[in-house]
């Protein structure tokens, strides 16, 4: 492998390592802050957000940016320890040309996940694909080992490598900085914001002491006044959603046994109120760009489904389409049309409108940042990190419904 080519390998690795590992953090702080807000969620069409929390996002809880940067990584180390030559015999560029087959393919089906499933593109993405294809063609045409030769000589070539010490120490360490980034990055559902409905409903119950520190902490959480009047319920639970965001879906699927279970053993003392705070600034004048393309429709949708007694219907559809981030307005109003007769839903969302914006109005009084934002008898009911895990939920309705004098068993 020549001394030119070998530079412009060396040169997309590292591109792609930067956008690989900014796709990375930006997965990281997604995971870990409910609040933030993605620098490259610039539109509908261009949206990391969409895309990371995805489907196509993680393979297994582990974030496809992970494979990114150790892909990329891969590709700097062997073009960093490669010899420039003129010797035709060297694999090299081979070695490097099957992954980067392996890595075109990858790329492949990720932007046709992106731009046709999901019609959300991402320039950080954009960025590892243009990287992968440069990898492609350079090794490509430097190849000069077929790639059928590649397997028998593969044993014999990887103990040349790693003859010199100071090769096999980088090789050692790569894999060990990689593996560790893999053990210890937040898993897709291990954080209470995107937590996964399955996972969550699998929590673990705390022991007497956790239970302890939970309701001393909750007795000293400030209360607000919400203005809606519990009675005759005990427990008011006011829930701040954007219907087209996989987090509320997590909660709404992991808190539904929670009500259940309350009704059953105490019927009538929970009463659950649902407000609309769609993540999209064409209804939500809190929002400063637009986050979910279809929330202020479904916001909409929903309100119409009420009224015509299909609540519940409408929800379980909106929360079992498989792509509900890629739903688009056409969908959301084809569905009005077809499950509801609405023949004019422009008309009747504008009707609705002014009731979606009053209740993202309550939200931004009470500072809502980020969905879904619960309040249990006034209390906001969260943790750093974003909505309680399903057992510290039940606990907290528990803790109001005994300071009301209702016992549940």
């Amino acid at each position: 492998m020549s001394r030119g080519t070998r530079l412009l390998l060396l040169g997309f690795a590292l591109l792609g390592l930067a956008f690989a590992g900014s796709s990375a953090w930006v997965h990281y702080k997604l995971l870990t802050e409910p609040n933030y807000i993605s620098p490259c969620d610039i539109n509908a069409t261009f949206n990391c957000t969409q895309v990371y929390l995805s489907r196509f996002g993680s393979i297994a809880g582990v974030p496809v940016a992970l494979g990114g940067l150790f892909w990329f990584g891969l590709v700097a180390l062997i073009a960093a320890l490669s010899q420039p030559t003129a010797d035709k015999s060297s694999p090299v560029a081979s070695y490097v040309f099957a992954l980067a087959t392996v890595g075109l393919a990858a790329v492949l089906y990720l932007a046709y996940a992106s731009f046709f499933k999901l019609k959300t593109g991402c320039v950080l993405c954009i960025g590892t694909y243009v990287s992968v294809v440069g990898i492609f063609v350079v090794s490509g045409l430097a190849a000069s080992v077929s790639l059928m030769q590649l397997p028998s000589r593969l044993i014999r070539d990887v103990r040349s490598a790693v003859a010199p010490p100071t090769t096999a120490l980088a090789i050692m360490l790569f894999f060990a900085a990689t593996g560790s980034l893999v053990a210890f990055f937040p898993r897709e559902g291990a954080t209470a914001h995107h937590q996964n409905p399955a996972q969550a409903a699998g929590t673990a119950v705390a022991d007497a002491d956790a239970e302890k520190a939970f309701a001393a902490a909750w007795a000293q959480q400030p209360r607000v006044d919400l203005g809606i009047p519990a009675a005759p319920a005990k427990v008011l639970v006011v829930k701040f959603i954007d219907w087209q965001c996989p987090s509320c879906k997590a909660a709404h699927l992991t808190y539904q046994a929670v009500f259940e279970k309350f009704e059953k053993l105490a019927p009538g003392t929970v009463r659950q109120v649902v407000k609309d705070y769609p993540l999209s600034n064409r209804c939500n004048f809190n929002i400063a760009r637009e986050l979910h393309q279809a929330a202020c429709e479904e916001a909409a949708f929903v309100r119409m489904a009420r009224d015509r007694g299909q609540y519940d219907e409408v929800v379980n559809w909106l929360f079992s389409v498989p792509d509900q981030q890629g739903l688009t307005i056409d969908a959301v109003k084809a569905e009005a049309q077809k499950r509801l007769g609405v023949t004019d839903f422009e008309k009747e969302y504008a009707a609705k409108l002014p009731e979606i914006q009053r209740d993202v109005a309550d939200g931004g009084a009470l500072r809502v940042m980020s969905t879904p934002t619960y309040f249990v008898n006034g209390v906001r009911a969260e943790t750093p990190n974003g909505w309680l895990p399903a057992y510290y939920f039940e606990l907290a309705i528990r803790l109001e419904l005994e300071k009301a004098g209702v016992t549940v068993r």
